[in-house]
């Protein structure tokens, strides 16, 4: 997986999704053939994607344009039976240190959006969020 910093394009193994990518286009990709829809609520229509080993994530349309992109990479306590919040925070690291490798030192704000690395107590998830600017 890499984040390019001049576009905003997240590419995978399987291919790459952007700014510029509309829901049509997108469900054309080699991703978003095999995506599973996962929500569509008032014009929100979201994507779950397995777009390459050790990553999952989200894809997140408003108006068939796509607006954010969720990535988790995967952790070897991801198949034991307790998820914890520190095996979570334990992520958020993983999430942090993989950022500082791929951008360098944050804030990692562009003319494109943003690239944010969250710990949500309340849904007890670690993720990367690619933000694209309206």
């Amino acid at each position: 997986m890499r984040i390019d910093i001049t576009g905003g394009s997240v590419s995978f193994a399987e291919g790459a999704v952007g700014p510029d990518l509309d829901r049509p286009a997108f469900l054309r990709t080699r991703i978003g053939s095999s995506a599973k829809l996962a929500l569509v609520n008032a014009g929100w229509v979201n994507f779950d994607i397995d777009p390459e080993p050790g990553v999952t994530g989200t894809v997140m349309f408003k108006d068939d344009r796509l607006r954010q992109v969720f990535l988790l990479l995967r952790i070897p306590t991801d198949d034991a039976p307790q998820w914890t919040e520190k095996l979570e925070q334990e992520r958020k690291l993983k999430h942090d240190e993989w950022l500082r490798a791929e951008l360098g030192a944050p804030p990692y704000e562009y003319s494109w959006g943003r690239v944010t690395s969250v710990f949500d107590p309340r849904g007890c998830v670690s993720e990367i969020i690619v933000s694209y600017a309206e």
